[in-house]
């Protein structure tokens, strides 16, 4: 199943509006349609998550209390909530992101898209990550990043995303 090519953090996780954080490409294929004949108790991984691999591979709400927890937060509050202020509860003040900024890359992707994201820890603070986005005309933008991460000062045992980039 191909992939698409390296992509870009601004587009992915948070948009047009923040291009001039980490520049990059995007690469847009179309996505595979497979049909796997599951049992009915098994639950169905969204089609976005067909072909990652990681460590953790989710569309999960995520929290903020580990460094996967945090990216899979980020990235549910962009894609499923399309909320820019629950985006930026997660990153850390210095990152430079604004919630005007996230909500024009939310408002880049079309509604009805769907995602997933492979976590590769790579350090107690760093994770490679590759994300899916998966729009409803099933063409596919796949990213690939890595991931920051640092305690927070106003909550105890959580951290925040400090930096993303392309990888």
């Amino acid at each position: 199943m191909g992939l698409g090519l390296a992509g870009a953090v601004s587009a992915a996780l948070i948009g047009a509006g923040v291009a001039d954080l980490a520049g990059g490409e995007t690469a847009e294929v179309t996505a595979p349609s497979l049909t796997v004949a599951q049992p009915a108790d098994t639950p169905t991984a969204p089609a976005a998550c067909t072909g990652l691999s990681g460590t953790t591979i989710t569309s999960d709400a995520g929290d903020d209390a580990s460094l996967t927890g945090v990216i899979a937060a980020f990235e549910h509050a962009y894609y499923v909530r399309r909320d820019p202020a629950a985006a930026l509860d997660v990153l850390a003040p210095d990152t430079g992101i604004t919630a005007e900024a996230l909500a024009a890359g939310i408002a880049s992707i079309p509604p009805g898209s769907t995602h997933c994201v492979a976590i590769t820890p790579i350090a107690d603070t760093a994770a490679e990550i590759h994300l899916v986005e998966l729009h409803p005309d099933r063409s596919r933008v796949d990213y690939l990043q890595v991931v920051n991460v640092a305690p927070r000062a106003d909550r105890p045992r959580a951290v925040c995303i400090t930096n993303i980039q392309k990888r």
